[in-house]
């Protein structure tokens, strides 16, 4: 047994049902199964091998064993029912409560994250993703734990090249009887001697992938008696510790030597690559030849198991070369310790789910979500220490960037970014040919149609020299698209060129779809199926164009609708626009000028007019203006709550919006250029908004765990941000509060307009810039509470002036409520204190600016308080102040949420907001409906605060 490789037969965690093999599937995907419970036979089976593992001293160790051993029945055994049986979180909890040293909790909770797996492979349950990251976060736990009691995670350099962390060891008779280990492929080209990466193992191994893609595959050895017709010899395994060498199974070894046997025989690969990614597990029979790949310049982590209870052979030989005598591998992990494996495991896992989900919103063309999300992975590349080949992992950020800025319309952005990761990529990377495909259509949406041929060559060429068959066909219809826009729609060599592109294109991905199990459950599978009918699509789509030029209409016709009906099942709003585009365009050449409209009019979500504006270009706007004079409309609203000329705004494109605009002014019917005006207001404010949180705020939010100051930095630089742009200081109000001792002493709820009694100075304060400098304090509070609260400005003797009644009770509430505050965290100084109020903070004269920042101004505040009562949650206005310092608080962990309840004995008490409060803004209620505009605009802004 090699002991040393993972392989083969893919489980992903998105399977369903149970496979005939002893790892069968099932169970919900997004939760941990505590149905799954642990065994005190088992917990105390597994901590035995722990202490193995980790060279635990016995005056360590005994009293732990004697704390599960209380826990036992005196007939306790693996297959007993009257023994106690937890689930993993209760035997964590009684860890906790019942061991005194923390050192021995964390060796505990690592043999219950190894015994939950265990049990689940044992029943043959699936491991979802979130069982993973539950066992993961315990041994996580404990091999970061400093331990000072003696305990030792140790790590050694396998003959694959990975490094390797004993989890819990179990041996009988010399052999492997259970073992786990964690398993990780660091991106530092080290991947063993590839002569000896044939190997089998003794024991059933089952593998589950923490980070990383691994490929691996399965081989056939059939022995022969001639040297010329072997391929390979079979090596015999022996291992070395401080002790001695031999074929006995060691858990802590010096070494590993591979001895020739002299046995000759041909190797035949009989399947792979299979493609191993995070969340996904597999298994490999006893005995069985396979080899594993990782790419040299990436990282990946799987925990492993050998189990000989589910199968083993004594004989499971390595195969090597033919020729050779013997091969010896030190375990030495050179200086690398376990703590610091887990770590970067842990920051890639995190990498990961930040890409996965910036795909998966660029998939559904959630382009702001999406740049959230990559923006967030390019942080974690630039900020964490050691973070795994950082430049490595930073490309391939920097070619979704590139993407999503290019679908924003942010050309100049995307091209800095794609040209900028060219310049430092190798000349054969794969990455490079994604990115000089992206920065090929970044040049043709700006109109550079020469650069964008020679970047769409280079595409092609690269492809073509790795031999990637997939990227040529996306590549070549690329070069087809720019050659079409060469030829001047004109007849000629350029357009024969083009359209012979186009249809290589079409035949190429139609090829490759074929090659995939259309009814395959695999994700992987579904994937590419997807992608390639994308493809397909676009394919289709832009033949139409070439047809049309050629005066073949009934042949653009039949290619754009074939397009259309790929698009059936696409999540891709804006693929689906595109491809009702060129259909349309189509019909309306051919003179069927109401079937065009149907195209370019969809009832909802994302239409012809919005996905061109969403990227403008010379092109684009060319179809842009045959969609306004053919009427389509311009005043739809998308699934991200856009219309076309907000996007046209957000691109800065001039020429764009008044083709919008133009559009607009045939549709409207009275007051034409009052809503005009509105209409364009709006849009600017939604890109000020854009402009000021995703450039300015995110990137000091998203640093802010390492970043005591986070708030005041986050104040400073909104409030340099509006003093640099006077545009957008006319249409966003800066922080504003009342210090806490003016509002004890003014005796009811200010207006903005108010007075500091007794002088001529303002009682509302402003937070000031650094360039600012007149003489007076830029900060004059530490700390900010944001109230929200009902106007209860009802009875004879209030006016609609004022929030509260005649008794002042809602500012009652808010002194007990900053009262009661200030007990819970007495670190706050009073004296450095601000309250936002919107009465005060917002112009009561002209209400919009501070209206349109809310959720920039709730973000600045470190604690948000919200006056409770029977009605609070059906306010319009309060739910959506909730649902901002909601997000606030799952993302940053920097703001606080508390609900002030109360109380006719002592005036009220102060409760933690629930964090999971569910939020529908279309059920809240309004005093004046003409808010409701103003109320939905500021939900859908408060989803981009997370």
């Amino acid at each position: 047994m090699s002991g040393d490789g993972d392989a083969r037969i893919v489980v992903p965690a998105e399977s369903s049902g149970t496979i005939d093999d002893p790892n069968g599937t099932g169970g919900d995907v997004n939760s941990t199964d505590n149905e799954c419970s642990i065994s005190t036979w088992a917990l105390s089976r597994v901590f035995r091998g722990v202490v193995v593992a980790t060279k635990t001293p016995d005056e360590v160790a005994a009293p732990i064993h004697e704390w599960i051993s209380s826990y036992e029945s005196k007939e306790s055994s693996e297959h007993d029912a009257t023994g106690t049986n937890l689930g993993p979180e209760e035997w964590c909890r009684a860890a906790t409560s019942g061991l005194s040293h923390e050192d021995s909790e964390q060796l505990v909770r690592a043999a219950i994250g190894v015994a939950f797996l265990r049990e689940k492979a044992r029943r043959s349950q699936h491991a979802t993703p979130a069982d993973l990251a539950m066992v993961w976060d315990l041994v996580r736990g404990a091999i970061t734990h400093p331990m000072t009691t003696g305990p030792c995670f140790t790590a050694s350099r396998s003959s694959q090249g990975f490094l390797a962390v004993p989890l819990c060891s179990l041996l009988k008779d010399g052999n492997i009887d259970e073992l786990y280990r964690f398993h990780i492929w660091l991106p530092d080209g080290q991947r063993g001697n590839l002569d000896f990466a044939v190997h089998s193992h003794q024991a059933f191994a089952q593998s589950w992938i923490l980070a990383g893609v691994g490929r691996d595959y399965q081989y056939k050895f059939e022995p022969v008696t001639s040297m010329e017709d072997a391929t390979h010899a079979v090596y015999a395994l022996s291992w070395a510790d401080d002790k001695n060498t031999s074929t006995t199974y060691k858990t802590h070894q010096t070494s590993s030597t591979v001895v020739n046997t002299g046995k000759l025989g041909r190797t035949t690969r009989t399947s792979g690559p299979s493609v191993h990614t995070r969340d996904m597990s597999y298994y490999i029979p006893s005995a069985v030849f396979h080899s594993t790949e990782v790419a040299p310049d990436t990282l990946h982590a799987t925990l492993f198991v050998f189990d000989s209870h589910r199968g083993f052979v004594k004989d499971a030989p390595v195969l090597g070369p033919k020729d050779s005598e013997s091969s010896t591998q030190l375990r030495d992990p050179a200086g690398v310790t376990p703590a610091a494996l887990a770590n970067m495991v842990e920051t890639m896992r995190s990498w990961e789910i930040l890409m996965e989900q910036g795909k998966q919103h660029s998939e559904r063309a959630e382009w702001e979500h999406a740049l959230r999300a990559f923006n967030k992975a390019l942080n974690l590349c630039a900020s964490v220490p050691g973070f795994p080949n950082s430049n490595r992992y930073k490309h391939q950020v920097f070619g979704h960037l590139g993407n999503t800025n290019r679908r924003f319309g942010r050309y100049e952005h995307a091209r800095d970014i794609l040209e900028r990761a060219l310049a430092e990529m190798e000349p054969d990377g794969p990455e490079r040919i994604e990115f000089s495909g992206e920065l090929g259509v970044v040049y043709r949406h700006m109109n550079r149609l020469e650069d964008a041929k020679r970047a769409f060559e280079d595409q092609y060429n690269t492809a073509k020299r790795l031999g990637n068959e997939r990227a040529q066909c996306r590549a070549v219809g690329n070069l087809g698209m720019v050659n079409y826009q060469l030829s001047g729609q004109s007849r000629g060599p350029l357009l024969d060129l083009a359209t012979e592109q186009l249809t290589e294109r079409v035949t190429s991905v139609r090829r490759l779809k074929a090659a995939l199990d259309s009814h395959s459950s695999d994700p992987s599978q579904r994937y590419l199926l997807n992608t390639f009918t994308t493809w397909e699509m676009v394919g289709l789509s832009r033949l139409s164009l070439c047809y049309t030029a050629r005066g073949e209409g009934e042949q653009a016709i039949k290619a754009a609708s074939e397009g259309v009906e790929l698009t059936a099942k696409s999540a891709d709003s804006t693929a689906i626009a595109m491809s009702r585009l060129f259909y349309g365009r189509a019909l309306l050449l051919d003179g069927q000028h109401q079937e065009a409209l149907k195209q370019f009019n969809p009832p909802n979500g994302c239409t012809p007019a919005i996905a061109l504006c969403k990227e403008p270009s010379e092109e684009h706007r060319s179809y842009l203006a045959e969609l306004v004079d053919a009427g389509a409309d311009m005043d739809v609203v998308d699934e991200q709550g856009y219309k076309a000329l907000d996007y046209a705004v957000f691109n800065g494109d001039t020429a764009t919006e008044m083709l919008v605009l133009s559009g607009l002014r045939q549709q409207l019917k009275d007051n034409v250029e009052v809503e005009i005006a509105q209409r364009q207001n709006e849009a600017k404010l939604r890109k000020g908004y854009r402009e000021l949180f995703q450039d300015k705020l995110r990137p000091v939010l998203l640093n802010s765990n390492s970043n005591k100051n986070a708030l005041q930095d986050l104040r400073r630089v909104y409030a340099d941000a509006l003093a640099e742009d006077s545009e957008k200081a006319a249409r966003f109000d800066v922080l504003k509060f009342v210090r806490y001792t003016d509002f004890l002493s003014f005796g009811k709820i200010p207006r903005s307009s108010d007075k500091l009694p007794g002088s001529d100075g303002p009682l509302v304060q402003r937070f000031r810039s650094n360039t600012q400098n007149d003489g007076r304090s830029s900060d004059a509070a530490d700390f900010v509470i944001f109230f929200s609260y009902r106007w209860i400005n009802a009875g004879s003797k209030t006016t609609r002036d004022t929030p509260d009644d005649s008794n002042n009770r809602q500012y009652k509430r808010m002194l007990n409520a900053i009262a009661n505050f200030l007990s819970l965290h007495p670190t706050v100084d009073g004296e450095r204190l601000g309250i936002w109020i919107d009465h005060a903070c917002v112009d009561q004269d002209k209400p919009a600016p501070g209206v349109a920042a809310l959720p920039m101004i709730i973000a600045q505040c470190n604690a948000l308080i919200s006056l409770v009562d029977d009605a609070y949650h059906t306010r319009a206005w309060c739910s959506v102040e909730v649902m901002m310092v909601q997000t606030l608080r799952r993302s940053y962990n920097l703001h606080m949420w508390y609900e002030h309840v109360p109380s006719d004995s002592d005036g009220g008490t102060l409760r933690e907001g629930p964090i999971d409060w569910q939020v529908v803004m279309k059920d809240k209620q309004l005093t004046y409906e003409s808010d409701r505009p103003k109320v939905l605009f500021l939900e859908r802004q408060s989803k981009l605060l997370g």
